[in-house]
């Protein structure tokens, strides 16, 4: 697993607009683009990404939204708790 966060850590992007540069910063979170493993982690990562949670779930690609109706205060807390 050490290999698995050595990959991870220590990654930086910036962005490019008409030929301008932004600082570069700390990527947070998120699997490489591009790269040879990547599609293999993040299928790793989903896989089990709803275990233990009670709120719905949408994925798509390398991307994964969690919703619920709200109605009640208890409502955001599951929500919030799902997180």
């Amino acid at each position: 697993m050490r290999m698995l966060g050595n990959w991870l850590q220590g990654r930086k992007q910036r962005v490019c607009v008409l030929d301008k540069f932004s600082e570069w910063i700390e990527v947070q979170s998120g699997v490489q683009q591009g790269s040879i493993l990547g599609r293999y982690y993040i299928l790793i990562f989903i896989n089990d990404l709803e275990s233990g949670v009670v709120s719905h779930i949408l994925k798509f690609a390398d991307d994964g939204k969690i919703f619920g109706k709200v109605v009640e205060v208890t409502d955001v807390n599951q929500l919030e708790n799902d997180l």
